[in-house]
C-alpha cells in the first residue's frame, strides 16, 4: 500500500492559556513562524507560542 497518509481531525479542543487555563484565539494576532510572544487577556502573562513553518518540505525517504 503505497501512498500518502490522511491525518483525519477527530476532536479539536480551544487553545487556552498556560497558566489560568482561559481560551484564547488566535486569529486576531499575526503568528508568524517560529516563536512568537503572546499575552493572554485574563491573567495578562506573557507566554510563547510555537509556530512550524509549514511551508518547508519534508525529506523523502
Amino acid at each position: 500500500m503505497k501512498g500518502k497518509l490522511k491525518e483525519q481531525v477527530i476532536q479539536k479542543f480551544s487553545y487556552r492559556c498556560p497558566y489560568c487555563d482561559h481560551p484564547i484565539t488566535y486569529n486576531d494576532l499575526h503568528l508568524t513562524p517560529g516563536e512568537n510572544e503572546v499575552k493572554c487577556p485574563s491573567c495578562k502573562k506573557t507566554y510563547i507560542k510555537i509556530v512550524q513553518d509549514c511551508s518547508r518540505k519534508r525529506k523523502k525517504k
